[in-house]
């Protein structure tokens, strides 16, 4: 017997336990209607305009159940809420309580995989680009020619999309919790708190490990693990959704589709932006969130919370209506950014007439006020960097310049009173441009598949 027929016969074995549990857990202890959730959606009215509630709305050659919400202000703008896993659109119902009081139009959908109508086998139907293309077909049904779009978690990854690919349809973009996926990736780059915060990640892209794991016993992994402290109503549905066979499949597809560095990082997302992060998030670190700040070409704020990584269970009194306030002020900071923009345009520093190649980087630190270059070329640069003010206002702030020979690294400390942290509407962030004197040679290829 060879090698490989080893190896693949331990994994056999190894497996049948799991096989065997899953068995009995479909067989026997599985809701005795496993597609009664297909069944109640099937039976809800296609949505038309003008009804709220839960409807199918029609978008991209599938179905979406969706919560609707606002459709008598026919003048509102358009709000998409997009969830995370594992959850549907239920957990945004006190935003689709709160966004009609305020005028605007809501739409919160369950999104590809959790919706029986749009829950394609391969997975490959689940990269970021389809989910972003999902939400702009349901943004077009509902008549939005442009939106707001607020997501969480992997939600949110989908929202930076969104910004990143068509800033044009997007008024503004919150994200509760998730970075930016390039921010991420960044932080995952070199040993950090990140690391261990993201070994679930590679748990979910095993295959069928994940989906024995989590549907055993009625989700009862998932009730204890992620729905813990989520009202019951949710909880019931989503035992309802995830009791659905391929149901959980689709949603770890998610996971396993998932690119961080599909995103250009040579694009900055330029729609007003908040980033609610809350301190005690398990899943996402306070580099990352920091990082965020390198992403972005455009008014932005980070808000930070004394929360975890669930903000909606956490502390929604504060959520909703900083949200909220985002949205009515994302006209006027847009266009105030704007002006500040093309006051400065004719300033241009000739070394920064060429983008820093992704080899040069350069990382804020958790504390915000140290930032550190790393040149992992083979080649020398040399450069600027300009530390600015990215709040509500594009403002000038300290530029330091550098010559880094290849394979090192410098750190600058001291780079604003701020300390990196919010200071009223300003959040100090570092970036980076060089001139390129030699070829770059290609990146090599990192430790983590999911990068």
């Amino acid at each position: 017997m060879t090698y490989l027929k080893k190896v693949w016969l331990i994994a056999g074995l190894a497996l049948l336990p799991f096989t065997a549990a899953y068995g009995i857990d479909r067989l026997v202890l599985a809701p005795s209607c496993p597609d009664c959730h297909a069944e109640l959606t099937e039976a809800l009215p296609l949505f038309d305009g003008t009804e709220d509630g839960l409807v199918r709305i029609r978008a991209n050659n599938m179905t979406f159940r969706s919560r609707v919400a606002g459709s008598g202000n026919r003048d509102g703008e358009g709000v998409i809420l997009l969830h995370g896993f594992p959850e549907t659109s239920i957990m945004w119902e006190p935003f689709l309580e709160a966004l009609p009081k305020a005028g605007y139009r809501a739409i919160a959908f369950d999104q590809r995989g959790y919706s029986p109508g749009a829950r394609p086998r391969m997975e490959n139907e689940y990269t970021k680009g389809k989910l972003a293309n999902d939400v702009l077909a349901v943004a077009n049904a509902a008549g939005f020619k442009k939106f707001h779009v607020v997501g969480h978690d992997f939600g949110g990854a989908i929202a930076w999309t969104l910004a990143d690919r068509y800033p044009e349809r997007v008024l503004s973009l919150t994200s509760l919790a998730m970075p930016h996926p390039l921010a991420l990736s960044e932080a995952l780059s070199n040993p950090s708190p990140q690391w261990p915060a993201s070994s679930y990640v590679l748990f979910y892209r095993l295959p069928m490990i994940p989906e024995l794991a989590m549907s055993f016993d009625q989700a009862a992994l998932l009730a204890r693990w992620k729905w813990a402290r989520h009202p019951k109503e949710q909880v019931a549905e989503y035992r309802r959704v995830f009791g659905e066979p391929g149901a959980l499949h689709a949603a770890l597809n998610w996971y396993r589709a998932f690119e961080f560095r599909s995103l250009d990082p040579a694009d900055k997302v330029r729609p007003p932006t908040l980033f609610l992060w809350g301190e005690e998030d398990g899943a996402f670190s306070r580099a990352s969130a920091v990082a965020t700040a390198n992403f972005m070409d455009g008014p932005y704020r980070l808000r930070t919370l004394n929360a975890g990584h669930n903000l909606m269970l956490d502390a929604p009194n504060i959520v909703v209506p900083e949200v909220i306030e985002h949205l009515k002020t994302a006209a006027q900071v847009h266009d105030q950014w704007t002006a500040a923009v093309a006051s400065k345009a004719d300033v241009k520093d000739p070394s920064c007439d060429q983008v820093a190649p992704h080899c040069l980087r350069i990382q804020l630190s958790p504390e915000g006020n140290t930032f550190r270059i790393r040149n992992q070329c083979d080649d020398t640069y040399k450069g600027v960097v300009r530390v600015t003010c990215s709040g509500w206002a594009s403002d000038a702030g300290i530029e330091y310049r550098f010559n880094l020979g290849a394979k090192s690294e410098l750190a600058q400390e001291g780079i604003g009173a701020s300390n990196g942290r919010p200071n009223g509407s300003c959040y100090f962030r570092p970036r980076l441009c060089a001139k390129v004197t030699a070829p770059v040679k290609p990146k090599a290829a990192s430790f983590w598949p999911f990068l």
